[in-house]
């Protein structure tokens, strides 16, 4: 122990900070979910802790899920056919099924296939796990964003 002031460095708590919220349970997050009422479920909160910093995070995180955004769309004609060959059925395996038909609809393939969808489903370029995210937005505002309507 020394007699220097103690130096705290407000990057090593954020790290700190964010590094607890990404091993936090769900049970014990719950309640702090619900009080900012974003308590959308486990599966929810299993996607999204890896990409918080802080836990307000999660409120811009759950508004990407349930809404409203304000799909992102540069390509009008990819947008219609991602629309054309969305899956009935949105479940865990539909991002695959999905982006499988879109890349041979549209011939897109890696990042040229990834980002535009995303960017229409979220608004924003990066976030969690679209396999993951896709089921709990939900095929009625994939359809919604899919057209360029905010949902």
């Amino acid at each position: 122990m020394g007699r220097s002031p103690a130096r705290y460095d407000t990057e090593d708590l954020d790290r700190l900070n964010a590094q607890a919220l990404h091993a936090m349970p769900y049970a014990t997050a719950q309640v702090r979910l619900a009080a900012l009422d974003c308590d959308l479920g486990e599966t929810f909160w299993d996607a999204v802790r890896a990409n918080l910093t802080t836990f307000a995070d999660v409120v811009e995180l759950a508004r990407m899920v349930r809404g409203p955004v304000t799909p992102v769309i540069e390509d009008p004609a990819f947008a219609a056919a991602a629309l054309a060959v969305l899956p009935e059925v949105i479940d865990a395996v539909a991002w695959s099924v999905w982006t499988a038909a879109v890349k041979d609809s549209t011939g897109a393939k890696g990042k040229a296939l990834f980002m535009p969808l995303r960017h229409i489903l979220t608004g924003q370029p990066h976030g969690p796990d679209m396999a993951t995210i896709v089921p709990l937005i939900g095929r009625e505002r994939i359809e919604k964003r899919l057209r360029g309507e905010t949902a």
